[in-house]
């Protein structure tokens, strides 16, 4: 046995804080937890993937081909989403969109049906006629105002999905660069699924220290007049907390720059004002045909000040108008539409739906999918299986369905968790792994 420190930051006070008040035994339960899952997906990886790469030798191919404990499932994943896509059949539909300008504004507003899509074209041509040319009235106008909370901490999932949206940073990358600004001693642990911020990080040392540099002295300016409690989400890790900037600055350029600003600004955010939106609807008649716009627009920015250039929303601004004013129709267009097929995954996407789907644990699902692209299963940034993953997906399914199944993927996570209480032993696990692979392999 050993003493025990727990830090999340590699900074000098952290690690100071954390020898005065180390455990005086090692975490037992986590450490064999932990242990489990090396030797479960080690023998689950050795196994399988030597088990595959027999069978195609033995159908005259030699190909290496892997599989593990949640490659199989987040493979069966994509290939699913292909086989929707393949088996998807366009609808057509019709829509009718009038440009026109209100009273005396000049700028042109966008109106469209109220039946918004048109199942025939027949109906569609008639109103279309019907209204082409002529001009209406405004018959109603509703104005909504609703607040938008500040975001919620970054957790590495929720960092890896922004990082890929903002910046296309695959996921892979975005932990690489942050385990490095971790290990430089610039932010706090990455890898956590927590979205909590405790009061013992000592928020107000951390604002101090980022303060020195100019770019986010004015935002911590607007933080300090308010309560500083930061917003935060459900979720937590019983290891760390949400990441967060150590205070420390870095001298950082490109891609880490970006990833630092981004968990700086997200930090700064957590501690913003609501954000106050509003929509505006306005109705108009064109011979009994009714159609509507719609805008929205930013009243009051709040957190958004404190995460710009990061907030991305659209805002759409209609002109101030009243009930009854003229709308002058410039233009009548019959758009031709039909329904398009389910969207692939992107990298960030996969990673969100394995996390709400239990699959793999934070730190190993960038890898996983990057196991899927280097055996060639998957392809493209917009996730494609290719036909070997989709040859693998259908022999597996047909003929050892248990290799995918991601209950049973889901069913050795709970049991890891289940030893870290110490509720389960290492033993028992294993054990019944040996079972399930010896089954499976047969």
């Amino acid at each position: 046995d050993a003493s025990r420190m727990k830090f999340s930051t590699l900074t000098k006070p952290d690690l100071i804080e954390s020898y005065e008040h180390k455990s005086k035994s090692l975490d037992w339960g986590q450490a064999i937890a932990g242990e489990t899952r090396h030797y479960l997906d080690w023998m689950y990886g050795i196994n399988v993937s030597r088990a595959l790469t027999l069978a195609m030798k033995n159908a005259g191919i030699f190909k290496i081909l892997s599989s593990g404990r949640v490659q199989g499932p987040a493979l069966k994943l994509v290939v699913d989403k292909e086989k929707e896509i393949t088996a998807f059949v366009p609808e057509k539909y019709w829509e009718i969109q009038v440009n026109a300008t209100i009273g005396t504004h000049p700028e042109i507003v966008e109106f469209w049906h109220e039946e918004n899509a048109f199942s025939s074209e027949s109906e569609a041509l008639t109103i279309y006629k019907k209204v082409q040319g002529k001009s209406g009235a405004i018959t109603q106008i509703q104005k909504n105002q609703f607040l938008q909370k500040a975001p919620t901490p970054f957790d590495l999932t929720t960092l890896q999905i922004e990082a890929y949206r903002l910046f296309g940073i695959k996921p892979k990358h975005t932990l690489e660069i942050a385990q490095e600004l971790y290990t430089r001693g610039f932010i706090s642990y990455p890898r956590t699924s927590s979205q909590k911020l405790p009061p013992e990080i000592k928020y107000k040392t951390i604002m101090d220290a980022l303060s020195k540099n100019s770019g986010y002295k004015e935002l911590i300016a607007l933080i300090a007049k308010g309560p500083m409690i930061p917003t935060e989400g459900k979720k937590t890790d019983p290891a760390h907390p949400a990441i967060y900037p150590t205070g420390s600055l870095p001298k950082v350029a490109d891609r880490e720059f970006k990833i630092y600003d981004l968990i700086v600004k997200r930090f700064l955010s957590c501690f913003g004002t609501d954000a106050k939106r509003e929509t505006v609807t306005v109705s108009m008649k064109i011979l009994d045909e009714p159609f509507v716009a719609k805008g929205t627009r930013t009243v009051e920015k709040g957190w958004h000040l404190l995460y710009d250039p990061y907030v991305k929303l659209e805002e759409q601004e209609l002109p101030t108008v009243k009930e009854h004013d003229a709308v002058h129709n410039k233009e009548t267009i019959k758009h031709d539409k039909e329904t398009q097929p389910p969207r692939r995954y992107s990298p960030a996407s996969i990673i969100k739906e394995l996390e709400r789907r239990e699959l793999g644990t934070k730190a190993t699902r960038a890898s996983i999918l990057e196991s899927l692209y280097d055996r060639n299963y998957i392809k493209n940034e917009s996730i494609e299986a290719t036909e070997l993953g989709m040859k693998t997906i259908e022999t597996l399914e047909k003929y050892c369905p248990e290799i995918i199944d991601e209950q049973l993927t889901r069913h050795f996570e709970i049991e890891m968790d289940k030893i870290r209480e110490k509720k389960f032993t290492q033993e028992g696990v294993l054990s019944e792994a040996k079972d399930t692979l010896t089954k499976i392999l047969t």
